[in-house]
């Protein structure tokens, strides 16, 4: 059926619109092209914490399952610890006897000192009486000596009778005797001295004894530091805030030391890793708004705000250890740049692994 004018003004209007549209369309998908980096195939990462034993030993109890939240300091997992208590309380217990048979050697070092002191303070007390003693009767025997001189002169002189002169020398001969047992006395003293100082040397022998004694608790005391410290490796503690990923060990297995038991990640330590193209190297900076979609929330529904944080300056092939690039043209590669962008509105429900699509707005970059 032929068309008449007024359909053919219709189609050709029809024909315009559609023409502008599909303009309008190719337009935006060039001018996003270029005012955006895309990638598809990145991924959200964090950085892993493995927690391994540190000792060989049997599982006593498993505190965590995976996707548990948890805090510094708590604990995840506890080995046995019965022999290694045992262990301390033994070596306490050998503590215990050493430090009493130190206050036993001291309390004896006190008693023998006063005990020392008090004979040495005795001895010098009767020396010095002694002494004392000594000069009084010396003091006696020169006036008994004089008296018989002049005794001796009268009986000569026949002034005196002899049983008189007798008298005065039997004086002098006891007194003289007196003068010499005195004097050996002192003798006596003084040796008896000498024989208590001799004594001093049993307290240099405990003094021996009290050193030994402390060196042991030392030790002993280092021993006990050393097997509390082990027995700290029977419960496996985490050390930071966040989420456990995997457990690799459960309650009565055994584990080897350094054998892993635990993997968990710092939630705020989540990041995105996109492999951008190195073609598009020269237009990204840090700090440039990304648009986020997690596949676990698809879009439309939801969209998330981040922004660059790293760029790398050694290509993926090189960070695995290839090169760079091929010999001759027909071999050249495009290599690919890690670039790493932070969530700005995290979902509460996040996990290292999970894959997102990321594009990176680059408006300012670009020169037309």
């Amino acid at each position: 059926m032929p068309l008449n004018e007024k359909s053919k003004s219709v189609l050709k209007k029809l024909a315009v619109i559609a023409g502008i549209g599909v303009t309008s369309l190719i337009s935006y998908e060039v001018f996003y092209w270029l005012t955006h980096v895309y990638e598809y195939d990145a991924r959200i990462e964090a950085e892993l914490t493995t927690l391994s034993s540190r000792i060989d030993g049997e599982i006593e109890k498993v505190y965590v399952k995976e996707g548990d939240r948890v805090k510094q300091g708590d604990l995840l997992v506890a080995l046995k610890s019965e022999v290694q208590q045992l262990k301390i309380k033994a070596l306490e217990a050998d503590l215990i006897r050493e430090e009493g048979q130190r206050t036993k050697i001291e309390a004896e070092m006190i008693a023998f000192e006063r005990d020392l002191n008090s004979r040495l303070a005795t001895k010098r007390e009767t020396i010095k009486a002694r002494k004392v003693e000594h000069a009084t009767i010396r003091n006696r025997f020169e006036l008994t000596r004089k008296n018989f001189a002049r005794a001796k002169i009268l009986f000569e002189k026949n002034l005196t009778s002899k049983k008189s002169f007798e008298e005065e020398q039997s004086k002098v001969l006891l007194i003289e005797a007196e003068v010499e047992n005195s004097a050996a006395n002192i003798k006596v003293a003084e040796l008896e001295l000498e024989e208590v100082k001799s004594s001093k040397s049993r307290i240099d022998v405990l003094i021996a004894e009290k050193n030994i004694r402390n060196l042991n608790i030392s030790k002993i005391k280092t021993l006990i530091n050393q097997e509390k410290a082990k027995l700290t490796y029977h419960f496996v503690k985490s050390p930071i805030n966040g989420i456990i990923d995997s457990v690799y060990k459960y309650k009565g297995e055994h584990v080897e030391e350094a054998e892993r038991m635990i993997l968990l990640h710092d939630e705020n330590s989540l990041w995105i890793e996109a492999n951008v193209d190195e073609s598009q190297l020269r237009h990204l900076e840090l700090g440039q708004r990304v648009i986020i979609d997690i596949d676990a929330y698809p879009y439309p529904f939801q969209e998330f705000d981040g922004v660059v944080t790293f760029i790398g300056s050694v290509t993926t092939a090189q960070m695995a250890g290839g090169q760079a690039t091929g010999n001759g043209r027909s071999r050249k590669q495009t290599q690919r740049i890690p670039v790493r962008m932070k969530i700005l509105d995290p979902p509460e429900k996040i996990a290292p692994g999970m894959l997102v699509e990321v594009n990176i707005q680059i408006y300012d970059q670009i020169r037309f």
